[in-house]
């Protein structure tokens, strides 16, 4: 997907931005990276970003981090692996974990417009090992404050691992000659 416009107050344009993946057969996940490229916000405090799979399971990516520090065109890849978004510090080009931090003077922290669920929402990537990869995924990504508003310039990227198990009764020999 490409340009999202991050709306000042409200839910960004396109609300929200899908991913069809097909073709995937046989194996499950065993790992979901998503970059956001191009983000530039002047309060990233007040982006809320949450990954939706096909089946419905979630996890908030991103939600009041950066405080006030504006971030102009980085690329940010959300892995397990990664460590928290700062809280109250600058946010920059990197790999990062999916971070969900409460603010407490925003009555509606958390709280997506509809189509998109309701919390509580997942806090790894993780959530979606073991299921089918196929089907729609959803970008959810919403400003809660007034104020400020902005872009993910060149959309973002979803990158799945999968698994193909072996049936556990299958009859399966192997024979090596040197």
């Amino acid at each position: 997907q490409s340009f999202i416009t991050i709306r000042d107050n409200t839910n960004a344009v396109p609300y929200p931005s899908p991913v069809f993946v097909s073709g995937i057969a046989g194996g499950v996940i065993n790992k979901v990276t998503v970059t956001l490229l191009g983000l530039t916000h002047a309060s990233p405090m007040h982006i809320d970003a949450l990954l939706v799979g096909p089946d419905g399971k979630n996890v908030m990516l991103l939600s009041d981090a950066g405080y006030v520090y504006p971030v102009n065109n980085i690329n940010l890849t959300f892995d397990d692996t990664g460590s928290p978004l700062p809280q109250y510090g600058p946010i920059t080009s990197g790999t990062w974990a999916p971070t969900d931090y409460t603010r407490i003077d925003v009555t509606n922290d958390d709280v997506f417009p509809p189509p998109a669920p309701a919390g509580p929402f997942g806090s790894a990537l993780s959530a979606f090992n073991g299921l089918n990869p196929n089907g729609t995924w959803n970008l959810y990504v919403m400003d809660d404050t007034y104020g400020n508003a902005g872009s993910i310039f060149s959309g973002w990227i979803l990158t799945l691992s999968t698994v193909d198990f072996v049936d556990p009764n299958a009859d399966l020999s192997v024979t090596v000659t040197g």
